[in-house]
């Protein structure tokens, strides 16, 4: 959004709870980012912090992102009055930090709910399935389905990575190590008899089922075909020049993985749920499958190993789709209409 909103020259104010990767990228875009207090334990202070950067700043709309952006944002309208629109990226998840985070988790849940009927707030989906899924909570706000769209890219921009041997049929999962991404799923497809050996699965990202995976691939037998190479801030390069992306997802919004795959022409086998349905056709732009199911996404490999073709035809189709439907220009354009409705 902060590229194309710069593309249009509209000026972005940047809020974050906290200085990770997402600010980095901001500040290499030319944006400095506000980060507030991390853990907000004095939420009503951090509140009324929020509502007096926007005040002087003479901010009229606020673009929330997140349960926890969304609560806060409405609470500090009692302050400082501004116009709200908030964009729901998926469906709530059960998080494994701990006792103590799942519950406070869930309380934002519940008040977010609450706290985006208070604002009045415009909502956006980014798949229909989400807009079914708070149809109830939602009922009587302004409501749009915006999907998600990213830029167009050439893969041959990006180099080869070298720990991903070219001697292997390398399938790749990019994500957060939890329970809905279907990591357990892809490793059991791994370590059924019909794929081929030189099939291997390279997993970029972090999280709290890493030892967990490692130990399953262990004791199926597949520990050294499956390779965890942790957070890659090149996750592009990855995804230019893998054979194939794995999305066995338990449920899905619209993540930005699947669409980034598509722009840079990577084959694609996903579960048939959310957001992932609504965007891959079934053998035209990719391979769906149903979730959880381990012979259904090993068999859907071994058709992508065994067809140089058809993972092509999947390729170009996907890309085409991605130009024409899910183009950042096209997300901007759309969210633009939004903020000038909310604004009248």
């Amino acid at each position: 959004m902060i590229e194309g909103l710069a593309a249009r020259d509209v000026g972005v104010l940047l809020v974050l709870f906290r200085d990770g990767e997402l600010a980095a990228q901001a500040r290499a875009l030319g944006t400095a980012p506000v980060i507030l207090a991390g853990r907000n334990i004095a939420w009503p202070l951090t509140c009324r912090r929020l509502a007096r950067i926007l005040e002087e700043r003479g901010i009229r709309l606020v673009h929330a992102h997140g349960y926890k952006a969304g609560v806060f944002c409405a609470l500090a309208r009692a302050w400082h009055r501004f116009a709200m629109v908030k964009t729901e990226h998926g469906l709530p998840e059960p998080m494994a930090e701990g006792t103590t985070s799942a519950l406070r988790n869930r309380f934002y849940y519940s008040v977010d709910a609450i706290a985006t009927r208070m604002a009045g707030a415009t909502v956006c989906y980014v798949a229909q399935d989400i807009r079914k899924h708070y149809a109830r909570a939602h009922a009587g706000l302004p409501a749009f389905v915006i999907p998600n769209g990213v830029p167009c890219m050439d893969r041959r921009r990006f180099p080869h990575p070298s720990d991903l041997a070219q001697r292997h049929f390398n399938l790749l999962m990019v994500g957060r190590l939890d329970d809905v991404k279907g990591h357990d799923v892809a490793i059991k497809a791994l370590a059924t008899s019909a794929l081929a050996p030189d099939i291997h699965l390279n997993i970029v990202g972090t999280g709290p089922r890493q030892s967990e995976l490692l130990l399953l691939a262990s004791s199926l037998g597949v520990a050294e075909r499956v390779h965890m190479l942790g957070f890659r801030r090149n996750a592009y390069d990855y995804m230019a020049h893998c054979d194939a992306l794995l999305m066995p997802s338990l449920h899905e919004g619209l993540p930005y993985t699947l669409l980034e795959a598509m722009a840079l022409g990577a084959p694609i086998i996903a579960s048939g749920v959310g957001g992932l349905a609504e965007v891959v056709e079934n053998g035209v732009t990719g391979l769906l499958v149903p979730p959880r199911s381990v012979p259904e996404l090993a068999q859907a490999i071994q058709r992508l190993h065994a067809d140089d073709g058809l993972r092509t035809r999947l390729a170009e189709g996907a890309q085409a789709v991605q130009r024409s439907r899910y183009s950042l220009d096209t997300m901007t354009t759309r969210y633009m209409q939004v903020y000038a409705s909310c604004i009248r």
